[in-house]
């Protein structure tokens, strides 16, 4: 069983350049994705023979193929990737770069990005998939399932396996393993304690100098290992919203996780309904709403931009999404729909932007109706997004 991902139907009407690299953390279905391309041959550098054979001499390893080909976490093996510059070069010297086709795959970004910018760089189109959206998930998804298990592929095409378990196990080999060592991170306690505070702060203000005391770091360290989270897939930083880009910067900014079943698990939830009955619920439904929203515009292969509003008087507004021309929406999110206070009309309406919805986003189906709102249940979210989208 294959679940169909949306970044697929971007992927085949795609051109560019003649390498293309598909990022994202590990068992979110890259590789899957890319054998529906039937034309291309897949290299598993998880081999250890071809690994070897393509450190050894990427030179002749790469003539004993013709055609599109696939190379699955390539960054094993770090040599191909100066063979590759070379190919490119060669191939646009002979007016034949539309010949070369080549998609590389990668979990490691700390490796990826390394080897990329080094051999790569001007030579790649880059992509990026995370794991399965609501709308990828259609029927198959309901709420109490998704803040568990989040959108890993694996746990919804083998229901047999345990969500805990599989979790727990992705935490510790991808996570506090494989970024670590690439990223060379010795403290590595500190480093496994911080990003379970992490997903404790989900939905909140960002306070590294906090987090720091806590775990006997500095504040700095702190800082660098969210950004090496975020580089990897695993959280995303929501700016405050400011005309002023420099301010966004400056301005303390939330914590999410790109897959909310991610956070629930740091969190030590392993059932739905004392999850439901705690404080973290509501922090961890706006987890959901801002993860689908990122993800329809990555699966388009587009820069994701969001942010949150709020006033020196404390007034907030959960969300602003940046369509195109200018255009944005905004947005609270609920676990039981509420209309917007005026203080939050008169927040948005003083920016002075092109505000074409204000939406209230909700896990809940209900006939309510607001006055100058519109109601968003998650499961339409992208089909929400996408009527708004060419406006």
């Amino acid at each position: 069983m294959w679940i169909y991902r949306d970044l697929l139907k971007f992927i085949l009407s795609t051109s560019g350049h003649p390498i293309k690299i598909l990022k994202g953390p590990r068992q979110v279905g890259k590789t899957s994705l890319l054998q529906r391309l039937t034309e291309y041959k897949t290299i598993y550098f998880d081999d250890i023979l071809i690994r070897n054979s393509a450190q050894e001499n990427p030179k002749l390893f790469f003539s004993q193929f013709k055609g599109p080909l696939i190379l699955d976490e390539a960054t094993l093996s770090p040599a191909i990737f100066s063979e590759l510059k070379r190919l490119v070069d060669q191939f646009r010297r002979e007016g034949k770069e539309a010949d070369l086709n080549i998609w590389i795959t990668g979990s490691n970004q700390t490796l990826l990005q390394k080897n990329v910018m080094e051999s790569l760089a001007g030579r790649a189109d880059y992509y990026d998939l995370n794991t399965l959206s609501l709308h990828e998930l259609s029927e198959h998804y309901f709420l109490e399932d998704y803040l568990l298990r989040g959108g890993w592929p694996q746990l919804y095409t083998n229901k047999k396996l345990d969500h805990v378990r599989y979790l727990n196990g992705l935490i510790s080999t991808f996570i506090e393993r494989d970024i670590v060592m690439a990223a060379g991170i010795e403290k590595h306690e500190a480093f496994s304690k911080s990003l379970q505070l992490f997903a404790g702060r989900v939905g909140q203000l960002f306070n590294a100098s906090d987090i720091a005391k806590n775990v006997g770091i500095d504040v700095t360290t702190v800082q660098s290992w969210n950004r090496l989270l975020e580089k990897n897939g695993i959280t995303r930083s929501l700016l405050a919203y400011s005309s002023n880009i420099n301010q966004r910067l400056i301005k303390t900014p939330k914590i999410y996780f790109e897959d909310v079943g991610l956070a629930s698990r740091l969190q030590g939830w392993s059932s739905f309904i004392p999850l439901m009955s705690s404080s973290q619920y509501g922090h961890l439904i706006e987890n959901v709403a801002i993860s689908e929203v990122a993800k329809f515009f990555t699966n388009r292969a587009l820069p994701v931009e969001m942010f949150y509003i709020r006033s020196k008087d404390q007034v907030e507004v959960d969300l602003l999404i940046h369509l195109s021309n200018q255009k944005y929406i905004a947005a609270e999110i609920k676990t039981t729909p509420t209309k917007w206070s005026e203080k939050q009309h008169q927040i948005v309406d003083s920016l002075k932007l092109d505000v074409v919805e204000r939406w209230i986003i909700t896990p809940t189906q209900t006939e309510a109706i607001f006055e100058n709102c519109k109601i968003v249940e998650f499961s339409k979210i992208w089909e929400e997004l996408n009527r708004l989208f060419d406006l």
